[in-house]
């Protein structure tokens, strides 16, 4: 079953470190429930993250939404982790241009739905932002079984403690989920044979495979934001997420199920998730 209208939303995205950016961008390309209305950059270089952005839609002929620069210095003053290396398998980045009429935080600040697939520094902006359209709110971020601090909570405590507390309902996708798939030589493989497309997001997957030396990707972000496309295939539980500020236990994400503005994916059909996304990243890479 899949929703039954295309699901309009922004997507918040520090795209050109892990390749997980790029699968995601490529996973709504190839989705048509999914009406990607803007894209924002956040963490570190955002027009490079611009460019590579501008060269996925270039790749397949398809004109871009809007493009837009967000927050480039985390609210927590953390530094950027692995800068200078996005998106450096991909060619003609400089070549590559973007437009929007806003800011990235006032293009997440003006949509209904946001998947934010980064860093939450321009959430934290964009939820407080007075007179903001915010209505829901899907992250890939925290991890809810362990106490393992997840990356995207890492690099800015301060910004993911702002959005849990500003009552905006989120639903989040932790690591205790995501890690429960991977993408290995057999998807990369059948996604690097497929097209233009294919070829830069298995450049991508190598260089990344080299850098964390390991032989496999594991799909973060696709799986978060396809809970906007098949919703079916996950089970929520709802509750509050906090953070913790500061001490030892800094970035670990809590949960506490019951009445509250958040959920969590508490599970999920591995097998059709891991299904739906290389099938709709494969269909990216058949465009036009």
């Amino acid at each position: 079953m899949t929703a039954p209208h295309p699901t309009g939303f922004a997507l918040d995205t520090d795209i050109g470190t892990d390749v997980d950016d790029l699968l995601a961008l490529a996973m709504i390309l190839g989705s048509p429930e999914l009406d990607l209305q803007a894209v924002a950059t956040v963490y570190g270089d955002v027009a490079l993250r611009a460019r590579i952005v501008a060269k996925v839609f270039a790749t397949v002929g398809l004109t871009p939404p809007p493009i837009a620069l967000g927050e480039a210095e985390t609210r927590s003053g953390r530094a950027v982790w692995w800068a200078g290396h996005e998106g450096e398998t991909i060619p003609d980045l400089a070549a590559q241009t973007f437009t929007a009429a806003r800011s990235g935080v006032d293009e997440l600040a003006a949509a209904e739905t946001v998947a934010a697939i980064g860093p939450l520094t321009s959430m934290a902006a964009a939820v407080e932002a007075p007179g903001g359209a915010i209505r829901r709110v899907v992250i890939m971020g925290g991890e809810f079984r362990t106490g393992v601090v997840e990356h995207n909570i890492r690099c800015d405590i301060a910004a993911a403690a702002a959005l849990f507390a500003s009552g905006v309902p989120v639903l989040a996708v932790g690591l205790d989920q995501t890690e429960r798939i991977r993408l290995s030589h057999a998807e990369l493989d059948r996604i690097t044979s497929s097209g233009p497309l294919g070829g830069m997001i298995g450049a991508e997957m190598r260089r990344f495979w080299q850098f964390a030396e390991q032989d496999y990707n594991v799909p973060h972000d696709p799986i978060a934001v396809l809970t906007l496309a098949r919703p079916d295939l996950f089970r929520v539980e709802a509750g509050t997420i906090t953070v913790d500020a500061d001490g030892p236990d800094a970035g670990v994400t809590r949960f506490a199920p019951g009445d509250g503005p958040h959920a969590i994916v508490a599970d999920m059909d591995v097998e059709a998730v891991g299904a739906e996304i290389l099938d709709r990243i494969l269909a990216a890479t058949r465009l036009p």
